[in-house]
């Protein structure tokens, strides 16, 4: 930006020296700084900061703003960010701005027109009036609209497959492995129950009656 200024004679070398202590001493940018001080005209600093970034540099007063473009950015975001699009031409958004806007607008842009944005350098007074324009004040902001949330697809419930009857073979032999755990169970628990000194004479009975819980059980584990 120094190099440029002084190439372009638009400040002397000791006015360069003290617009830089200035900027540095409120913190601000050189071009800002310059335009503070009109040591020249906003034009040319503003050109000469283009040419320092590296982006065009455009005048509004001689561009066609699209309009359409307008209804749809947020009037708050444009007063914050100071920008405002200009056009959506050869495949990007075109904004006119005094310096580059944040990654985040220029996303959001990007998501709002579905298109790359380009950035271009104009004046602050040409930006400010445009801004007044076609964004005065208490214009209401944009509300975004909330996306649809996408159901889930409906799973479907498995059907239960239908249950056959037995044949005959099957119910025969449901039937002989059930006598076979009710004779094994009665045999195990008045075997174990003797062990343990219970009285005799009342080992049937707990012998069948968990013989025949083990026969129903395995009776109904056989079935369909």
């Amino acid at each position: 930006m120094e190099a440029i200024l002084l190439a372009n004679k638009l400040v002397s070398e000791e006015q360069l020296q003290q617009t830089i202590r200035y900027a540095q001493a409120i913190g601000i940018d050189l071009y800002e700084a310059v335009l503070q001080k009109r040591i020249a005209s906003p034009d040319d600093v503003m050109m000469a900061y283009a040419e320092s970034i590296g982006l065009p540099f455009i005048r509004l007063a001689d561009s066609a703003i699209d309009e359409d473009m307008i209804a749809h950015v947020d009037p708050i975001m444009v007063r914050q960010y100071s920008f405002i699009p200009v056009s959506r031409d050869q495949g990007y958004v075109l904004l006119a701005t005094t310096k580059p806007v944040i990654p985040d607008v220029e996303e959001e842009l990007r998501m709002i027109f579905n298109l790359p944005v380009r950035c271009a350098i104009c004046s602050p007074a040409e930006l400010s009036e445009a801004i007044t324009k076609y964004f005065p004040r208490g214009t209401s902001p944009i509300i975004k609209s909330e996306r649809k949330k996408i159901s889930p697809p409906k799973q479907s419930v498995p059907q239960p497959k239908p249950v056959e009857p037995l044949n005959d073979e099957e119910k025969k032999n449901r039937l002989l492995v059930s006598i076979v755990a009710f004779n094994f169970s009665v045999a195990f628990v008045c075997f174990a129950l003797y062990h343990l000194r219970f009285p005799w004479h009342q080992l049937p009975l707990f012998g069948i009656v968990v013989g025949v819980v083990v026969a129903f059980v395995v009776w109904k584990k056989l079935s369909r």
